[in-house]
């Protein structure tokens, strides 16, 4: 194993700690964080991830008064546009029964799949948080007309582990030179209402916070792992003033 390599797993085996940390913090259990106002909120899971991970996170979202709600993803690899398509069938339900704006809150590649949600809802979509996700980045590419995502993104080898989950899963997918739906959602722009917030971590080894950064929206950075920001404190008092700022 390469050094860099080692270097990735020690710093994402502080997810643990970081997750022991935030339940041993008040804010993991509400207390002096602003309340929610019951709205749906979708939380999606990144790269070879599914709903399992979250699961602290979206149970902390219900005890701060939102409705958290499930991707139904079993694995966040292969076809974007399968995945967003997905992801999009479940949402009807929780809908009905929780009408009005929804939230959407991807971590890593999750971040993609919620900026293409987010942008086919257009104004029923009032939050877009992105955490360590290199969602930006990969929109401006596909503005400017490119059609291979760069290993800049994130660090070659997740690149090249996505791109033969890709091949092994969908094998017809071309994204993004295919022009399929998922890469007219990321050109298309968010509508004005959708406020966004990106978080990113300074000491992240496998997403560079520069592609992070949205040019229209809240940059936060912070400390802590790239797999960790879904549990790190200092994630969660972000995330609960933000959606609360309706």
């Amino acid at each position: 194993m390469a050094d860099d390599q080692r270097a990735v797993l020690r710093q994402e085996a502080k997810a643990l700690r970081e997750l022991a940390a935030l339940h041993r913090d008040p804010i993991f259990y509400g207390r002096g964080v602003p309340r929610g106002d019951g709205r749906v909120v979708l939380v999606v899971p990144g790269l070879f991830g599914n709903d399992s991970y979250l699961q602290p996170l979206r149970a902390w979202l219900g005890r701060i008064g939102y409705a958290p709600a499930r991707s139904t993803l079993s694995i966040n690899a292969g076809c974007p546009n399968r995945l967003r398509t997905q992801i999009e069938q479940s949402l009807p339900r929780h809908l009905e029964r929780r009408p009005g704006p929804l939230c959407l809150v991807g971590h890593s590649r999750g971040g993609m799949l919620a900026w293409a949600i987010a942008s086919r809802l257009q104004e029923r979509a009032s939050h877009l948080v992105l955490l360590g996700s290199p969602a930006p980045a990969v929109v401006a590419m596909m503005r400017r007309g490119g059609d291979q995502v760069p290993n800049t993104v994130a660090t070659s080898s997740v690149v090249a582990a996505g791109a033969r989950a890709l091949r092994m899963l969908d094998p017809d997918c071309s994204v993004p030179s295919c022009g399929c739906e998922y890469t007219d959602d990321l050109r298309r722009p968010l509508h004005p209402a959708t406020s966004v917030l990106s978080i990113c971590s300074r000491d992240d080894p496998i997403v560079p916070p520069a592609s992070c950064t949205v040019t229209a929206g809240e940059n936060v950075e912070i400390g802590g792992s790239h797999s960790g920001l879904v549990y790190n404190r200092a994630v969660y008092g972000h995330l609960a003033r933000f959606l609360a700022a309706t």
